[in-house]
């Protein structure tokens, strides 16, 4: 992506948090999704690859109102040809109850 092409990722997948009673909980999870690739240069295609995840992370809640989870996750993009490419994915998030 970036300079030479635009794109989209699409996802879903499940999450299993271990230990919810712990102050901080070891989350795992697996996925699958769509990767989307648009070149900028002229009188190219648009490439449409299949993808899969795995994740590793932990969750802990700041207030009783505030969660923070940070996870790590593997992607795999399975393109057409015979060279599968892998990339990484470092995610930190807020969740806020009312």
């Amino acid at each position: 992506l970036g300079d030479t092409s635009n794109g989209w990722l699409s996802t879903a997948g499940i999450a299993q948090v271990f230990m919810p009673q712990w102050p901080v909980s070891p989350v795992i999870g697996i996925g699958a999704g769509v990767l989307n690739v648009s070149p900028k240069a002229p009188n190219t295609k648009d490439i449409t690859d299949t993808t899969a995840y795995g994740s590793l992370g932990f969750r802990t809640y700041l207030t009783d109102r505030f969660l923070m989870q940070a996870e790590y996750r593997r992607f795999v993009v399975f393109t057409s040809g015979d060279d599968d490419e892998e990339n990484d994915e470092w995610i930190a998030g807020l969740t806020y109850f009312f």
